[in-house]
């Protein structure tokens, strides 16, 4: 997995993904293994993330814009962080087709005016 854009929404920088979904458990060693560094960095906000199935990449947000300098590191940081995480695509989830539903009752009644016509 890794940042495929940046983009600046409002208050916040926006790390977009090349998958469309992040684990509960990525998420947290995500949170676990960058906050710290945005402590010392002097950045006094949080990560979260924006995971929509709707959409074609998850995002990661940093609830603040810092200083380009500051943001190519948080940058380096989080590609670090998810560079083995696999990349999941929409394309690979599962998807179940051709359903079809019977009514028994119907299928019985069919059978019995078959027997009853013979």
């Amino acid at each position: 997995m890794k940042i495929i854009e940046e983009r600046e929404a409002w208050i916040h920088t926006h790390f977009i993904i090349d998958s469309y979904f992040i684990t509960e458990q990525e998420r947290r060693q995500i949170t676990i293994t960058i906050e710290p560094e945005l402590m010392h960095l002097g950045i006094r906000y949080g990560l979260t993330f924006i995971i929509e199935p709707s959409k074609h990449s998850a995002i990661i947000v940093l609830e603040c814009i810092p200083f380009d300098n500051i943001k190519s590191v948080v940058k380096d940081l989080i590609n670090e962080t998810i560079t083995d995480f696999p990349v999941r695509h929409p394309d690979q989830r599962n998807v179940v087709t051709n359903i079809s539903v019977t009514n028994e009752e119907s299928d019985l009644l069919n059978v019995s005016d078959q027997v009853h016509e013979q």
